[in-house]
């Protein structure tokens, strides 16, 4: 009897230490997917955006990131025509442009980087946009991982 208890103990004990050692979700890395689904998206839909040129950070510089992001959410992509396409373009534009979580390593950081602003980058129509967007979403989920 007295061993079934200490297996018991053993295993539960084992358990509870599992557990606690489980990481929460990175919701830095859930929200970049959302981020890549919401391109792939929008591409479902790029014939029927605006033909506007509209900027698009390409060749980022390491700790502009961020920076070259809020630029693609700084852009408002419309429709080009009324319809059923224009409320779901409306849509994902929207939730394209949610804040992102910190990460650890922002928190850490102390020093600002000059990063160039959104008006400096070539502008580009809008499949090349969300390509870039794409590109630089991967990028940052690399760096993230790394």
């Amino acid at each position: 009897m007295e061993r079934i208890v200490l297996c018991l103990m053993v295993v539960f004990s084992g358990t509870v230490a599992h557990k606690s050692s489980l990481q929460r979700p990175d919701r830095f890395l859930i929200r970049m997917r959302q981020l890549i689904d919401i391109v792939d998206q929008l591409n479902s839909f790029v014939n029927d955006l605006d033909p506007e040129f509209l900027p698009a950070p390409e060749d980022v510089k390491r700790h502009c990131e961020r920076s070259a992001l809020s630029c693609f959410q700084k852009v408002q992509l419309k429709s080009a025509n009324a319809g059923d396409n224009e409320k779901k373009i409306s849509v994902l534009t929207k939730q394209l442009m949610r804040k992102l979580p910190p990460t650890n390593a922002e928190r850490r950081q102390k020093q600002r980087h000059t990063c160039p602003s959104c008006d400096s980058y070539e502008k580009k129509p809008p499949k090349e946009f969300l390509e870039r967007l794409k590109s630089l979403i991967q990028k940052m989920i690399h760096q993230h991982l790394s």
